[in-house]
Parts: structure tokens; sequence; C-alpha cells
């Protein structure tokens, strides 16, 4: 059976690409780079892309790596399409429907993990993460950025977070658990990091029905209801002066090498 988050990722996956794209591109290039630096000390293999979305970092990747097979996937059948329409081009890149929370194991060596604004959005995270790791070969590579829980103090971001627990529950942090799941995927940090970029919106309203009509809550919306959405997006509103927002939310970027 399709759950919400897939019904939800296939509906808003060009939406998505249209709207949040261009604004977390910065972040993206930032992840690409920390990669692209360390490019003289991977092992051989390929590079593995989960929660690839609409694929814009893979041409990048491609380019940067042209010797090397770029093994993108997503969950989302819509975000594959897409991704694959936009990287036709590169024949060293492909991209499969996959389950991030059980990737399969490509048959050959994987070299390098690249993943941005993928792993806050999967029910364990942390879990997760280490679960990625492990496909690594030794010494091989993971560049992995995520929204943390506080990203823009009183931003929309840390707004929408506040509002929907006061609504829903919500699971403690998992942050805090990904230092001992790296560990226990016999992997170690060599760089933690927040980056942070201005973002810019029509107005908080906005925001609001991009969030929920092509990003992460549109999940909710299709679980909880319109009305329920619409309602915590009057209160989101109300906390924001009207006209254009402008906010610089802090991801944070993960340099990880396997033992």
């Amino acid at each position: 059976m399709t759950s919400h988050v897939e019904v939800a990722w296939d509906e808003a996956a060009r939406g998505y690409d249209a709207y949040f794209s261009p604004r977390f591109a910065p972040y993206l290039a930032t992840a690409i780079g920390a990669l692209i630096g360390r490019a003289s000390d991977l092992p051989s293999g390929c590079i593995v892309v989960p929660c690839a979305g609409p694929g814009r970092e893979l041409g990048h990747l491609a380019r940067a790596f042209p010797t090397r097979q770029i093994l993108a996937s997503d969950l989302s059948g819509e975000m594959v399409k897409l991704a694959r329409e936009r990287n036709a081009r590169f024949p060293n890149v492909s991209v499969e429907r996959d389950d991030a929370t059980q990737l399969q194991r490509p048959s050959s060596e994987v070299a390098a993990l690249f993943s941005v604004f993928g792993l806050q959005l999967l029910p364990k995270p942390a879990d997760a993460l280490a679960s990625w790791l492990k496909l690594l070969q030794k010494k091989g590579l993971a560049a992995v950025v995520y929204w943390p829980r506080d990203t823009d103090g009183s931003g929309p971001f840390d707004t929408m977070h506040r509002l929907l627990a006061e609504s829903i529950p919500i699971p403690e942090s998992w942050q805090g658990e990904l230092e001992g799941s790296i560990v226990a995927a016999s992997a170690h940090i060599l760089q933690d990091v927040g980056i942070a970029f201005e973002m810019q919106h029509d107005s908080a309203l906005g925001i609001w029905q991009a969030l929920t009509r092509l990003g992460p809550l549109r999940a909710l919306a299709l679980a909880r209801g319109q009305a329920f959405v619409d309602e915590l997006g009057t209160r989101f509103a109300a906390q924001f002066p009207a006209g254009p927002l402008c906010h610089t939310p802090e991801a944070r970027l993960l340099l990880i090498e396997r033992d």
C-alpha cells in the first residue's frame, strides 16, 4: 500500500523543485565542494546518493567525478522521474526508486555517499545514517547535510517546529544519537560545521503554503486534513509581519570517514 509520504512527495515533486531547490542551492553547493575537496582521498568505487529528490546535485557530481558511477535513489516515483529527466545526458548517472531507510547495496564498492536535506525527513535518522555508512568501504567518505531542530531562532522553520510540537506528538530529538550511530558504524566525523545562507519568501503565508503543499508537511496535510493544516497556517502567519520574509537558517554539514 502506498504511504502518505510517497503520495505527498509524488504530488509535490515539481512544485518542490521550483520553490525549494533554488533556495537550497547554496547548501547543496557547499556540500558538493566539501566532497570535491576530498576527491584525492577517495578510494575506488561509486558514489551513492540517497534521498536525491529532483536530482539537482547529480550533474555536478557527474562532472566532478566523470570516471565514477553516481547511483541515486528516492522513495518518490515522481522525484525519480524528474531526476532522470534532468540528468539523462550524463552516462555515469542512474536514478532508481529505493527506500533510504533500507538502501540496496550496490554491486560495486562504494567510495562516497552524498545526501542533502534527506536525513531529517526519515523516521529514524540516526539508524538510517548508520546503515548508509555501513555501505562505504574503508576510508570511504559521506557528506551529509541536514536541518537540525533549531535552525533560525524565531524564524519560520523554528516557528513551524514549535507549532507542530504544540499540536501533535513529536519524538525526542534524534540529533544527540548521531555521534553514537556513526561510531557504531565504524566511522568517525572529520568535520561538523554549521552552514547558513539567506533565504527569502514573499510572505509568511507563502512559505507555509510551500511547506504544506510542496514540501515536508504535505504528508501531514494528507494524514490530518486540510482544515488542520490551515488552522496551523493561520497561527503561523500571525507570528510574522506582513510582506516579504527573510531569514538565515543554519544547517549542519557532516563529513564522515569510514574506519
